[in-house]
């Protein structure tokens, strides 16, 4: 028999932003479409009218859109299963809960909010879990007639066969649930909307859906759906349920544990590519155990079965300080304010590292034009193609793990006056040894011709050897004398952009700002 094409589909919730659990969710859907010659679906669950918004649908679309992963059916696009988005298809719903109730498959229950508050109070007083005891299972045409007559607010429950459930999960195994655990759940709510485990299951049967890939936080709802889905007579889909995904100090993401819009990581300067294939390793690994791959490498050897039960660890930020675990939300940060915890030694930094040193200059310039509109260089430089621009990029593009991290180099080469930002600064050349160890570096700076970063770190060694100091003491004067500034760029990349003769005039200036001679 002839295995159906494979359809996988994403299916987000319009009620904020894409972060990246959603993210991966969605990754994992297109790579095994693009891997097996399927077909990659979006659709748009929004049935939850009160968290439902046009501008988090907007966001959702331009995330996915940045990180490449264009569907081939759903909004914008359409396709011969649609509507694509749930609150246009409320019709379909409707005919199909009918067709359940004419076949005593759910029912209507008028049972009050308060009144299940209160029994669900009194199971929870017990110890015991809630489950709806079927009060309206069985009431006779004539009493919902009377009930229907008066207009009393309804839902519709779906009767729960009595019998195991076994959800074989391509990547968490067989499974198993016993429905009387479950107990008959509400699929339409009293506002007439279904409810999500309802829709899901009619939206993937039409939709044609082969392959359900999610995390593993829906497995619970997976009986359920199979339930429905066996009710109406549908194919059921294949799940995959990936693991969820941990942040460095071992805890579900969450807006004060690494949980942030996808899109803060393109204001911030990474590149979609570095992200997809990031996102990728998130509970999956290569036949080969590769970890930097190319779009089309991914797109060809993803398999959902290659996925591990253990958690993902997302390492992009660094663990909280205790004091910081209570105020810190990264759902709010910008990005300046994301980039002072982020992890340098994550995965991503080397990935991002590793490919913006490997793509062409010209794309280099072109991918830094947003990150140079506010940055205080000549105009003319900021259209990303000016040969000495490229050029500043070509001298620093090996040190940089995002684009964000380039202005700062860039309007160090254009800066022409020059001074001591504040008296702190100038503290320390005056304060010490810091004069000698200044005198010391103008001198062999004249003395040899110096032009790569390792040159420069190598001179500022022999500086340490002759003056007798290291570490703070000696890099700090260093600092003082050629910025005028207490903290900024790693100095041997600054050196090398400005060069030999810029520096001298450098320290010649602000020598005399602080009244001291340099010969």
């Amino acid at each position: 028999m002839t295995q159906p094409k494979v359809r996988t589909r994403f299916a987000p919730s319009p009620s904020g932003f894409l972060h990246v659990g959603g993210a991966r969710t969605a990754l994992f859907n297109y790579l095994y479409a693009k891997a097996t010659g399927g077909t990659f679906i979006l659709r748009v669950e929004d049935t939850d009218r009160d968290r439902s918004t046009e501008a988090s649908f907007q966001i959702i679309l331009e995330s996915l859109k940045w990180l490449g992963m264009d569907w081939s059916e759903g909004p914008e696009m359409g396709g011969p299963h649609g509507p694509y988005t749930q609150s246009e298809r409320l019709h379909i719903y409707k005919e199909h809960t009918e067709r359940l109730i004419s076949e005593k498959k759910a029912y209507r229950c008028f049972c009050s909010a308060e009144e299940l508050d209160g029994k669900k109070k009194q199971a929870e007083s017990m110890g015991i879990p809630y489950l709806y005891d079927g009060k309206c299972s069985n009431l006779t045409d004539a009493e919902i007639q009377t009930q229907l007559s008066t207009n009393t607010p309804y839902t519709v429950r779906f009767r729960i066969p009595n019998k195991i459930v076994i959800v074989d999960d391509i990547i968490q195994g067989k499974v198993k649930f016993e429905s009387k655990l479950i107990g008959d759940f509400i699929i339409v709510k009293s506002d007439g909307f279904p409810s999500y485990n309802y829709a899901v299951v009619i939206d993937d049967a039409l939709m044609e859906i082969t392959h359900v890939i999610r995390g593993v936080g829906h497995l619970s709802n997976t009986p359920r759906q199979i339930l429905i889905g066996e009710a109406f007579g549908f194919p059921i889909p294949k799940f995959a349920h990936v693991s969820e995904i941990v942040g460095s100090d071992g805890k579900k993401l969450s807006k004060r544990a690494g949980a942030t819009s996808v899109l803060a990581f393109r204001e911030l300067g990474y590149l979609p590519e570095t992200m997809r294939n990031y996102m990728a390793l998130l509970g999956w690994t290569s036949p080969d155990g590769k970890e930097f791959m190319p779009d089309e490498e991914l797109c060809r050897i993803f398999d959902i079965a290659r996925c591990s039960k253990s958690p993902a660890t997302f390492d992009v930020f660094k663990k909280l300080k205790e004091e910081e675990k209570e105020t810190v939300e990264f759902n709010k940060l910008d990005a300046m304010g994301l980039s002072e915890y982020l992890n340098p030694k994550s995965k991503l930094n080397w990935m991002s590292n590793k490919l913006i040193r490997d793509i062409s200059i010209e794309r280099l310039g072109k991918e830094m034009v947003p990150f140079l509109k506010n940055a205080n260089i000549p105009e003319a430089f900021k259209t990303g193609t000016h040969p000495t621009l490229l050029s500043i990029l070509e001298s620093v593009r090996v040190y940089l793990d995002r684009f964000i991290q380039a202005p700062p180099y860039i309007e160090e080469f254009f800066l022409e006056e020059i001074n001591f930002e504040n008296e702190e600064a100038k503290e320390l050349l005056l304060s010490g040894n810091g004069i000698n160890v200044a005198k010391t570096f103008a001198k062999l700076l004249k003395e040899n011709q110096t032009s790569t970063p390792d040159a420069y770190k190598d001179l500022m060694a022999k500086v340490g050897e002759i003056s007798g100091e290291k570490g703070r003491t000696l890099f700090m004067p260093i600092r003082s004398i050629t910025t005028g500034k207490s903290h900024g760029l790693e100095l041997p990349i600054l050196f090398s952009l400005l060069g030999p003769e810029k520096l001298v005039q450098r320290m010649q200036t602000l020598a005399q700002a602080a009244g001291i001679s340099l010969n």
